[in-house]
């Protein structure tokens, strides 16, 4: 029994090593999906950028565009009242062309601070493309590490479920029974008697049961979490 109850000890080391294993190898996507995601955040925020940019100079060309409509209307109003003697007249065409101008004025400035604003975020998209790039880089450089890592821990992985099976085959029966049950309903399934009590659940064994865990001649279960004491 003393070399069954070994077995079973390298079994749960071994079961440890594997759920490690699998761990390793599931985080793996999500650890590439976060990286994706946080590249496409940052091209997209870059984009962002430069569509603010193109904007502002949409809106500046349209200013210049009522700019020079507005100074071709007032040179055609002076030409006029130059002409003309009528008072009247020259008064609604003066309050027009004070009127244009301070237009064209507002529009003018306007127009300059867009453009302040878009050199501003051509620097702000000009760096965050470099980091895009940078990004882009890393993300293809991770993505073969990925596919690297997904194979080496997969070779592991299988190579622990070989030696498992191997260990099982002298453990069928009720041992085996007994550890798989106990393992999926508490985790670890064997534990140490220490201190004259369960390591799993802390009860207190009497000194008749204590013998029979250290005689080892038999399994002993736990009367309280129905672990395997050792």
């Amino acid at each position: 029994m003393k070399e069954i109850l070994a077995l079973l000890v390298r079994l749960q080391l071994l079961d440890d090593r594997i759920r490690d294993q699998r761990r390793r190898l599931d985080s793996i996507p999500s650890e590439l999906d976060e990286r994706e995601s946080l590249f496409t955040a940052l091209e997209a925020a870059a984009e962002q950028l430069e569509a603010e940019r193109k904007a502002r100079l949409i809106r500046v060309n349209e200013l210049e565009n009522d700019v020079t409509s507005d100074e071709e209307r007032i040179t055609k109003l002076e030409d006029q009242l130059l002409r003309t003697r009528d008072a009247g007249s020259i008064r609604i065409g003066q309050h027009e062309i004070d009127g244009l101008r301070e237009k064209v004025s507002t529009a003018q400035e306007e127009a300059l601070g867009l453009l302040d604003e878009t050199e501003a975020l051509e620097t702000q998209r000009d760096t965050a493309r470099e980091e895009v790039e940078e990004r882009r880089i890393e993300l293809a450089q991770f993505r073969k590490i990925v596919v690297a890592d997904t194979e080496e821990l997969g070779g592991v992985l299988t190579g622990f479920e070989t030696e498992r099976e191997g260990l099982m085959k002298p453990l069928s029966g009720k041992p085996s029974l007994v550890y798989e049950k106990v393992a999926s309903r508490s985790g670890k399934a064997i534990v140490q008697l220490r201190g004259g009590a369960c390591a799993g659940c802390g009860m207190s064994l009497n000194p008749n049961d204590q013998l029979k865990v250290k005689a080892a001649k038999a399994l002993f279960q736990c009367r309280s979490c129905s672990r395997i004491l050792v």
